[in-house]
């Protein structure tokens, strides 16, 4: 029997209160569905463009700006949003610059791109995917076959999370327009995978991947197929995008959602401004210096809501998380581990750094509660345990006792040096030495990722995956090293298993031995994040970051 797109098996259903935009509704999204002898994928675009209630420039008696002002809080180290993770990265160069095969759409449901048709085979180990014909990169060549291959092999290789998921496969040239990937074994999500992973499988031409720095692995010019261009980039400055005037939209003009979907690129200037300073970013959205800013200071959020001039937006946000480091040190011993989960009250640690319980939640599944299919409450009895006899005790039971736990976190990351000084206090409280490193952001990236000798585990959080497996937290390869057995052969039977019931099955058991047992990482809480833009924008969406694409400001 003939299964359904698996795109449309795994659409994660969110909440549609979380997804409107600033100045305007939400659009409906393309649609996927299952057709002929084998599974196939394809956007529709067959939906009205939807009245959002702006109208345009003449209507509203006025003009629209020539370029707009994005904040963001800190200099990306590249904008090779295909090896690095940074979250800044994607702020800027995901969907703008840069494109994808599929993109997920505001249901978390992968939608075709730069793919024109997926074709998946029904054992789900090979997918064809057929290009869209006449799509330039900025440079004018024209995105061939040779180019995507190109693009998704470097993709696999810097994503360990791809690598487990598709093994030594490897994509190949059918012809100009058509590549494909056949697995030795099923691969149910890899549209899942290329669609939402921290490691975006973006493409760009082969001629910049052959050019890349040879030391660092990182492209050496951003050229994408995306709706703008890189035009400019001032270290700590600003970053500045122009529109790309020979840009192939796909779809149908107005129906848009989230990452995919008819790009319009309005405004022909978009500056990122890279301002770390929060009464800076405040001071300068009240002059009107700056357009829009996100992950507002949340003390200034009812300012904001309180202003007619401005609107206030939300989204889910992140999980914040410490990150235990289980390659070399304190952290490799699981009752090191177990110790500090069973010390911590994470309501604390949230307060510290959101101020008020309406900024978060606190549960225990590793999972986004709106992520229907894979949350789960199982192993919750270890979350927020605020138990410090039970942790003094499992520390003094270990091979570590006595020995200092160091903390690494980013001094310029507020929120996260706010959680980083409770547990610190909470740590010592229960008889647990505790020291925090605190460096900028790229030392502190560059020591996270290259100098597992210098701490035990550091606080970062993580935005909503499609799948549990693409979790970047239960790498293998990433800085905290996840290489228990148990949890890679479990997320590896996820990928292969054609069976929802049973992948799910499986992540419910993993999460509950993750979470009583092996404690890879430690979950304080699940955030939700604001934007504040001004109240004259048309068109200017937010999910998980401000979406540029389709946005005007009126004059």
């Amino acid at each position: 029997m003939k299964k359904r797109a698996v795109s449309a098996v795994l659409a994660v259903v969110l909440a549609a209160s979380l997804m409107t935009g600033c100045g305007g509704s939400g659009n409906s999204a393309p649609e996927t569905q299952a057709a002929g002898g084998s599974q196939e994928t394809e956007a529709q675009a067959e939906t009205e463009k939807p009245d959002d209630g702006a109208g345009t420039a003449a209507e509203q008696g006025g003009d629209f700006k020539d370029e707009i002002h994005i904040v963001i809080d800190s200099n990306p180290s590249s904008l090779d949003i295909a090896v690095t993770t940074e979250d800044v990265a994607a702020n800027v160069a995901q969907g703008t610059i840069f494109e994808q095969l599929v993109a997920i759409d505001d249901q978390y449901m992968p939608v075709p791109e730069l793919a024109e048709k997926v074709d998946i085979s029904d054992d789900t180990t090979e997918y064809t995917y057929h290009l869209r014909q006449g799509v330039k990169f900025h440079n004018g060549e024209e995105m061939k076959a040779d180019d995507v291959v190109a693009s998704m092999n470097r993709w696999i290789e810097a994503a360990s999370n791809a690598q487990a998921m598709v093994g030594d496969a490897r994509f190949e040239k059918v012809d100009d327009y058509t590549v494909k990937i056949k697995m030795a074994a099923p691969c149910a999500y890899l549209n899942e995978l290329i669609a939402g992973l921290g490691n975006r499988a973006a493409i760009m031409p082969k001629s910049v991947i052959d050019a890349a720095d040879p030391d660092t692995g990182l492209v050496k010019e951003y050229i994408g197929t995306g709706p703008y261009m890189l035009d400019e980039w001032e270290q700590d400055q600003y970053i500045k995008l122009v529109k790309f005037e020979d840009y192939q939209p796909y779809g149908t003009d107005g129906d848009y959602s989230a990452w995919v979907g008819y790009k319009h690129a309005y405004t022909p200037t978009v500056y990122y401004d890279i301002v770390v300073d929060s009464s800076t970013v405040i001071a300068g959205l009240q002059t009107g210096e700056y357009d829009a800013a996100f992950d507002i200071n949340y003390d200034n959020i009812d300012m904001f809501r309180n202003d007619e001039n401005f609107k206030v937006e939300q989204t889910l946000g992140e999980e914040a998380m410490l990150i235990f480091n289980k390659k070399e040190g304190m952290a490799t011993d699981e009752k090191i581990r177990q110790a500090v989960q069973a010390a911590l009250n994470c309501d604390d640690i949230m307060m510290a750094a959101y101020s008020r319980p309406e900024f978060y939640e606190l549960y225990g599944s590793y999972m986004f509660k709106e992520q229907s299919d894979w949350y789960t409450e199982e192993g919750s009895e270890y979350f927020n345990e605020n138990d410090p006899e039970r942790a003094k005790q499992l520390y003094d039971e270990s091979e570590y006792s006595g020995e200092t736990f160091k903390v690494l976190v980013a001094s310029d990351s507020p929120d996260f040096f706010s959680m980083a000084v409770v547990v610190q206090n909470q740590l010592e409280a229960a008889g647990i030495p505790c020291e925090l490193l605190t460096y900028d952001w790229s030392t502190f990236v560059d020591i996270r990722n290259n100098e597992p000798d210098q701490y035990n585990a550091f606080i970062t959080s993580f935005a909503p995956k499609v799948i549990p497996t693409m979790n970047l937290y239960l790498s293998s390869d990433w800085a905290g090293w996840c290489t228990d057995e148990r949890i890679q052969e479990g997320l590896v039977s996820i990928n292969t298993d054609t069976s929802k019931d049973n992948a799910v099955a499986t992540w419910v058991d993993l999460q509950k031995y993750m979470l009583e047992t092996s404690v890879p990482v430690v979950k304080f809480g699940s955030t939700i994040r604001f934007m504040v833009c001004k109240s004259g924008f048309d068109g200017l969406g937010f999910f998980e970051r401000p979406l540029v694409v389709n946005a005007r400001l009126y004059e």
